[in-house]
């Protein structure tokens, strides 16, 4: 049977004091930690070059974070992980390592076309045409970044200088599509039609097989009012690519200005078989069913479009005017007024809260909305005012932005596998550490945990030298082992107990176990018979706060459970319920409180302690605290990860974004999902 080191009693004068418990074992000290072997910076770069090449964007970082810990001035792999991270829309994070690469090799040309597209995506227009500019000093004939060039005047509606451009382009390789696309649709924009359907031909005879060129002249032929030839282009750009959710749309636009309903919706049912989040689709979708009065269908359509974009202000809006129009006034008032909730300005949402409460019999606050109204109206079309004075508010944010946009990637899940930023996931913190015993695990397993383990000195220390190999971790993870499994090492401890004594180690031993196991009650006990032993373990303070935490968590939800389900005699004709009061968490605290006191370097405890300070409303405690953690341990994706969306809930986006570059380049898949939905 195994007998665990920290449980021996004896010791001799050869032996390492642990840092693990302040306990005393009994293993051999390893003469020196092993060795390792230097790093190949050229294998990780070309296995990260491979992963690229698949599209396994999260692995490819993995790879070139470990070349450039091999090279700190290997210029390639910061390049090439610049590249992931543009591939994840991580555009900030991909700006940081062109702008490293740059640093490294100020001439290479690769990493200013690259950043400038990079800022061209997040609206920073002034750095990328500088970016852009300095690459054709360094390479005046690159057609690359000319085409690049165009495309950032194209959005800033510089169309004549995009056509300069993509003219370059063409004279120093006219065989390229993209050019004479792009230079037709700024053709489009400056008025001239026929120059732009010559271009996109053009586009078509180089490509044939280019589904993006067909949708490009279909959507100009649209404008253009040439529906059945816009058809023939949108029907031709599927035959190409029947997978490509865009393509449907337009042509259900198409469909839909030809006044054929029921071929637009059957393209829209497709559009969502493929793209099952695109807001903007259950959106138009609902206001053709509010038309042909099936109102049920829009309404399941506006419930849908508030799950995806639950900020959006027009969805409430319309909805509301939609239950107006079944005279349920009750549900259509609490739609204007969420709607005005979200953007206090919006003097339409007024106007027919007004006219609802007046079908309410709610005189006083219908005369309320109506002023209100006005006193809106008259600030938009007064002279010093102006419309603009509205929205002066939002001016310096993303907010009016985000609550009239609608989510429309246009994307099939099965196009971007490698790109889990177009996966609908819960935003939520990651959960507490725990120091655990790392039961050993199945190679294909064990390849979930290993990037998320931590460690201290002390843990590393005793991981290295004891000889039975027992192996601690933290980690955020609930490490799989089986209750079976736990038990026998349970029993395995209290024969230790009866034979050896009873012993800090042993205790806490027993706590780990019962905490991976979730029994946190016994885990509990077991935490306080190691303090009770030994008060100077900061390690037992952590695990039993942690476990206090879990516990207090899981009675409160069985409450409010119970609470929402039961009804008994005994409350039966009660005239108010008590509330139900959420835990304090003092216990909780004051573990933690303890465990940073006597090991003011252990980064876990602080990290725990900021998501209690969450969860009790003291954001810029938690804030101070995730950073703690950080500064300790600069590694700890978790902490970057849970700090960002603390700043998130606090508003400050450009401090939460940078966050989340950093958590997803340390392994958090989730942050890419967040910078895609809060950072663009």
């Amino acid at each position: 049977m195994k007998t665990y080191p920290i449980f021996a009693v004896a010791m001799s004068s050869g032996n390492l004091k642990s840092l693990l418990l302040g306990l005393t074992f009994t293993f051999l000290m390893l003469s020196a930690l092993p060795a390792f072997s230097q790093i190949n910076y050229e294998h990780f770069l070309y296995a990260g070059q491979r992963d690229l090449h698949e599209e396994k964007y999260l692995d490819a970082i993995n790879k070139f974070n470990v070349a450039i810990t091999a090279k700190k001035d290997g210029f390639e792999a910061y390049f090439l992980r610049g590249i992931a991270k543009f591939s994840l829309g991580d555009y900030q994070g991909a700006i940081n390592d062109f702008s490293k690469t740059i640093s490294i090799h100020p001439l290479y040309v690769r990493a200013y076309l690259y950043r400038g597209i990079s800022y061209n995506r997040v609206n920073d227009y002034a750095h990328a045409l500088n970016d852009f500019k300095k690459a054709l000093e360094i390479d005046p004939f690159n057609p690359d970044v000319f085409q690049a060039r165009g495309d950032t005047k194209m959005d800033i509606r510089d169309y004549k200088g995009a056509i300069d451009d993509y003219t370059s382009v063409i004279r120093l390789k006219d065989d390229i599509p993209s050019a004479w696309l792009n230079r037709g649709i700024a053709w489009y924009f400056s008025g001239n039609s026929l120059k732009a359907l010559n271009d996109i031909n053009k586009a078509i005879y180089l490509d044939y097989f280019n589904d993006e060129a067909w949708t490009k002249r279909g959507m100009i032929r649209y404008e253009l009012d040439s529906l059945p030839q816009a058809l023939e282009d949108f029907n031709h750009a599927i035959s190409l690519n029947a997978k490509n959710p865009f393509i449907y749309f337009q042509r259900a636009l198409t469909y839909l200005k030809l006044g054929d309903t029921t071929a637009t919706l059957n393209d829209y049912s497709k559009v969502l078989s493929l793209d099952p989040d695109n807001a903007l689709t259950w959106y138009n979708r609902a206001l053709i069913y509010s038309m042909q009065e099936k109102y049920d269908s829009a309404l399941a359509s506006y419930a849908r479009v508030i799950s995806i974009n639950p900020y959006n202000v027009y969805t409430y809006f319309n909805r509301g005017v939609l239950y107006a129009q079944m005279k349920k006034y009750k549900k259509a008032e609490a739609d204007f007024t969420r709607a005005i909730e979200i953007f206090p300005d919006y003097a339409g949402a007024y106007v027919n809260r007004s006219a609802v409460r007046q079908r309410l019999h709610d005189k006083k606050g219908a005369m309320e909305d109506h002023d209100a109204a006005m006193n809106i109206i008259a600030l938009a079309n007064s002279k010093k005012g102006k419309y603009e004075a509205i929205y002066k508010h939002y001016a310096d944010s993303a907010y009016f932005k985000r609550i009239i946009e609608f989510e429309a990637d246009f994307v099939a899940g099965d196009m971007k596998k490698g790109r889990v930023q177009f996966q609908r996931i819960p935003i939520e913190p990651k959960p507490d550490f725990l120091l655990v015993y790392a039961f050993s695990l199945p190679d294909s397993v064990y390849e979930k945990y290993k990037n998320f383990e931590y460690f201290d000195d002390g843990i590393s220390q005793f991981n290295a030298t004891n000889t039975l190999g027992v192996r601690f971790v933290f980690t955020t993870l609930k490490w799989p082992v089986k209750k079976e499994q736990a038990l026998i090492e349970i029993n395995k401890i209290d024969s230790t107990l009866v034979s050896s004594g009873d012993t800090a180690g042993a205790w806490f031993m027993k706590g780990i176990f019962n905490s991976m196991t979730k029994n946190y009650s016994k885990a509990i006990n077991d935490y306080d018979k190691t303090i009770k032993k030994d008060p100077s373990i900061s390690y037992a303070y952590l695990n039993r706060g942690t476990a206090r935490f879990e516990l207090d968590e899981s009675i409160y939800a069985r409450q409010q459970y119970s609470d929402a389900i039961t009804i008994s005699r005994r409350s039966f004709g009660k005239s108010q319920k008590p509330v139900l009061k959420p835990p304090t968490y003092e216990k909780v605290l004051q573990d933690f409180n303890r465990a940073a006191a006597l090991n003011p370097n252990l980064p876990f405890v602080y990290y725990n302690r900021a998501n209690v300070k969450i969860i009790l409303k003291k954001y810029q405690r938690a804030i101070d605290d995730y950073s703690m953690a950080i500064r300790l341990e600069p590694k700890m994706a978790e902490a970057y990860y849970n700090r960002a969306l603390t700043l998130l809930f606090l508003n400050e986006e450009k401090l939460a974004c940078k966050d989340l570059s950093k958590a997803g380049e340390l392994g958090i898949t989730e942050a890419y999902n967040v910078i895609k939905r809060y950072c663009h």
